[in-house]
């Protein structure tokens, strides 16, 4: 795998992020975070508080209007051409006239000989990973022939094929009913304890938030800022129903609690 060591990972300092125009508007300010190799980490916070900025900051899509970013020891940008990120998005993006498995393999077909994966064995790895994400028996369906939270695992399992050390998830399974989205959660764990990836995990949901992370970080209104960074104390594995003990119940409280003034979870 592509792997840094542990305790490396992504460092981000005193970041800010201002769009400019007639009227600017400051997105980000004075966010600093130490992201260890291999953690999963939660980001929540109200609607326009620079969530999805962030990650973009993370992987140099976006540079910081102030700031410093490092991941694993380099730039931004320099990761991003080493390949070290995988994004996952809300919107699975599909291509339509290609079946499940050919989106999987897709990284692979456009690396090349820059994936790490990238031999003759990697169909085989494809189908392992759509195993893992409960896709067995789907290899050959459409896109159109698939359900909305089976579109989201072809997803998850297309951005795992080329083994990128960072995982960048913007509110992957925002628009899923509930009992899809947990089957998604427990799937993610399971994937994630194997991989061993550094996750970087966008949602609305703080009990999601919770459930999943190491960490959950909860950013102010705009601008956004680091509210609260909490440490996530429920030993793993975690089963679904944790999220109906008190200690949970409290913590999401607690985290709720610091984005009342937007009404917003």
């Amino acid at each position: 795998m592509n792997h840094p060591g542990v305790g490396t990972g992504i460092v981000l300092d005193s970041v800010g992020v201002t769009f400019g125009g007639d009227n600017p508007v400051v997105a980000l300010e004075e966010v600093s975070l130490e992201i260890p190799a291999g953690e999963f980490l939660a980001i929540v916070g109200p609607s326009g508080c620079g969530k999805s900025t962030l990650l973009r900051v993370v992987c140099g899509l976006l540079k910081p209007t102030v700031g410093t970013v490092s991941v694993h020891g380099k730039t931004p940008e320099q990761a991003r051409r080493d390949v070290e990120f995988g994004f996952v998005f809300q919107n699975p993006v599909l291509f339509p006239w290609l079946r499940a498995l050919d989106n999987v393999l897709l990284p692979d077909k456009i690396l090349g000989e820059r994936s790490p994966t990238h031999g003759p064995l990697t169909e085989n790895l494809a189908r392992r990973l759509m195993r893992d994400v409960g896709l067995a028996g789907f290899e050959e369906h459409y896109p159109a022939q698939m359900s909305g939270g089976m579109q989201s695992r072809v997803a998850l399992a297309r951005v795992l094929i080329y083994e990128a050390s960072t995982l960048l998830m913007d509110e992957p399974f925002g628009a899923l009913d509930e009992f899809t989205r947990d089957r998604l959660n427990m799937q993610l764990l399971d994937v994630w304890a194997k991989a061993q990836t550094t996750v970087l995990f966008v949602t609305h949901s703080i009990q999601e938030a919770i459930f999943l992370a190491d960490r959950v970080v909860v950013l102010s209104p705009r601008p956004g800022r680091i509210a609260r960074v909490a440490t996530v104390p429920f030993k793993r594995p975690r089963p679904l129903e944790l999220r109906y003990e008190p200690a949970f119940g409290s913590l999401a409280s607690q985290l709720r609690s610091l984005l009342e003034t937007d009404g917003e979870s």
